[in-house]
């Protein structure tokens, strides 16, 4: 999402953890779900996790073509796994 002020991959994954959990809750209420909220949450705060690393790449390039697609999966795959 593109906006005036930029926002960092921690502001990014919080907010999208209060969503995530938000809509988790009215699953359940409203909808008789059975749905782990609090799993839910915590998928979503670590869903861009790898970000930390790689950095934010507009989602037009990262599928730009089917080779750029998984080169960047790839990267996505071991940047959890960098310690350095």
């Amino acid at each position: 999402m593109r906006n005036v002020r930029t926002e960092n991959v921690s502001e990014h994954s919080l907010q999208v953890a209060f969503v995530a959990h938000a809509l988790a809750v009215i699953k359940n209420r409203k909808f008789n779900g059975n749905i782990n909220q609090d799993r839910v949450a915590l998928l979503a705060m670590y869903h861009d996790a790898s970000e930390v690393l790689t950095g934010d790449m507009p989602t037009p390039i990262k599928y730009y073509n089917p080779q750029i697609a998984h080169e960047y999966k790839k990267i996505e795959k071991v940047a959890p796994t960098k310690t350095d």
